[in-house]
């Protein structure tokens, strides 16, 4: 292995880490503006399924996170997402940013007490390092 090159070795991909701020959120976990984005972590080894969905004659524009249940929480899990494609579910595009989980937990526990579905408002976004999937968190409610 030549010295700096990547490929084989453990170490994350920075532009597949995500992105959002905790500093966008109140300190009820409440988004602060309409525009308040979290860009899903772990996109790479889905991307043929994100081109798919993208090609769809109906893209998705809402995402599906899972909820953990407490013991999965305590072991700090990851939070898989999912696209709602039309009625059916596509299988795993990404996982929730770490230290990003307690907004997007938040924000579905939110949805639930109003007798709302767990729909997020989402985007499949091109960059130069491939497709990446963009939650509207200031959109959920």
């Amino acid at each position: 292995m030549v010295i700096g090159d990547r490929r084989g070795s453990d170490v994350p991909d920075r532009h597949d880490a995500g992105s959002g701020s905790l500093a966008d959120y109140t300190y009820g976990l409440f988004p602060r503006f309409t525009n308040v984005v979290v860009r899903v972590a772990g996109s790479m080894p889905f991307q043929s399924e994100l081109v798919e969905l993208r090609s769809s004659p109906i893209p998705p524009t809402e995402a599906f996170v899972e909820r953990r249940p407490p013991a999965e929480d305590r072991v700090d899990a990851p939070m898989p997402v999912r696209l709602w494609a039309g009625s059916e579910l596509s299988g795993v595009v990404g996982f929730v940013p770490r230290g990003l989980e307690a907004p997007l937990d938040a924000c579905l526990g939110r949805l639930s007490d109003r007798g709302k579905g767990p729909r997020i408002p989402c985007s499949i976004a091109s960059t130069r390092h491939g497709l990446r999937v963009d939650l509207h968190m200031g959109r959920a409610y």
